[in-house]
């Protein structure tokens, strides 16, 4: 079982590391870079890569939310039976994490009905790397020892 916990917590690492580095490549990178580029430039270049962010998106989505709610049902959550804080902390984490999935679909996705939030992407990404800190941060508390944890009010 010990392997399962531990593939499943690298599983959890290695998605959101892919899913957080591929959003901060996008505003730090790919976002001023198109902004420059001639039109024909930029509709040739989000041809080619959109395809390739939203696979990476929901490859990196499904891992998440598997390898998480594992963590969470099968590993933390017997660690931290009665501790009220913990579990609200973490619905929170998992509840932001639902945010940045969701604009990170519908950034890489092609559905028109989310053309108005692809036409401010600077902005929906901006949000996502702050939800993104937000969720490392909550994640960061998380990990106290439960002892630790224990004593928070």
């Amino acid at each position: 079982m010990i392997i399962l916990d531990i593939a499943m917590r690298w599983l959890h690492l290695m998605s959101a590391i892919a899913a957080a580095g591929t959003t901060i490549l996008a505003l730090f990178v790919l976002v001023p870079v198109l902004r420059e580029s001639p039109e024909d430039v930029r509709t040739r270049l989000h041809e080619v890569i959109r395809p390739r962010m939203s696979k990476l998106v929901s490859i990196s989505i499904g891992l998440l939310l598997i390898s998480g709610f594992y963590n969470y049902l099968a590993v933390k959550m017997p660690l931290h039976e009665g501790q009220g804080l913990y579990h609200g902390l973490m619905g929170g984490k998992i509840l932001l994490a639902f945010v940045v999935f969701f604009i990170a679909s519908a950034l890489t996705g092609k559905a028109k009905a989310f053309e108005s939030l692809r036409a401010q992407r600077a902005k929906w990404l901006t949000i996502s790397v702050l939800l993104v800190m937000a969720i490392v941060a909550i994640g960061g508390v998380l990990r106290l020892q439960p002892e630790t944890a224990a004593a928070m009010p």
